[in-house]
């Protein structure tokens, strides 16, 4: 396939995406691929849809996920062979929840739902994004390639995640995205700062609770903004930190909500 393809092409069908996935393309024409908006836009707007171009999208890019998840569901099965994906994550890694068996639809946000809160956050350039539980690093590969001034760093508690999905990332030239295998809940961990931090469920309440102490913390000395995807997560921020300002509520959008501290920013949203 030759650069010159990429201009013609369209993606407004499943199909669109489904001759991308079958052919053998090249590191540049990956990287043509994902510096163009459309290419993280789903075809529908409807669950199915964006959940099957994201797969699409992974494979397209040389994700090895299904391979990697296979092997971690082997080696739980190992210590657990009557377990399931409420059980196999805490046994291999430390009794933290990791959800080894879950179907890969649910365990990462579509592309196209990240694209939406990405550019609902009119991210200026130069500004820094942490991921708090990254799994494969999706958002670092729409931030890569649409916010080439920008860095991000996503953390993920299990290492074989991490070491693929900054495989890709350093296939595709991505030196400003890393993932960090980290434990969000160790007393040891430090939150780095940064001006967007995502925040998904990924622990137990008082690991959420810790976390979000870690933000307020870090906006004392500079401006943020937290999106929030997970009910524990945006319950803890409305009963105990009102230093978080509700700006966007997602209804169709996956649910996610945005926030951001002190007043009078972000007023155009």
């Amino acid at each position: 396939m030759q650069l010159e393809f990429f201009p013609r092409t369209r993606f407004s069908l499943l199909s669109d995406f489904h001759n991308l996935e079958a052919t053998h393309l090249s590191i540049d024409e990956k990287i043509r691929l994902i510096q163009n908006p459309d290419f993280f836009k789903s075809p529908k707007a409807n669950e199915v849809i964006k959940q099957q171009h994201a797969e699409m999208l992974d494979n397209i890019l040389g994700f090895r996920l299904r391979y990697i998840e296979e092997m971690l569901i082997a080696e739980a099965q190992g210590f657990d062979p009557d377990g399931s994906l409420e059980t196999w994550g805490p046994n291999i890694h430390n009794g933290i929840q990791t959800w080894v068996g879950l179907d890969l639809k649910t365990l990462q946000t579509p592309y196209s739902e990240i694209q939406r809160i990405l550019q609902l956050l009119k991210i200026r350039p130069y500004q820094h994004i942490i991921d708090l539980g990254a799994a494969y690093g999706r958002m670092g590969i729409i931030i890569g390639g649409l916010y080439i001034k920008n860095s991000f760093q996503g953390y993920e508690f299990v290492k074989s995640r991490v070491d693929e999905g900054n495989r890709v990332y350093q296939e595709l030239g991505l030196r400003k995205c890393e993932l960090v295998a980290q434990d969000l809940a160790a007393n040891s961990f430090i939150l780095p700062m940064a001006d967007v931090y995502f925040i998904y469920d990924f622990g137990q309440v008082e690991h959420i609770e810790r976390t979000l102490k870690q933000i307020e913390h870090n906006a004392t000395k500079r401006p943020v903004k937290v999106v929030a995807r997970g009910k524990y997560t945006k319950q803890i921020i409305g009963l105990a930190h009102p230093w978080l300002e509700l700006k966007y509520e997602g209804k169709l959008d996956g649910l996610f909500s945005l926030y951001v501290s002190g007043q009078g920013l972000m007023a155009h949203i």
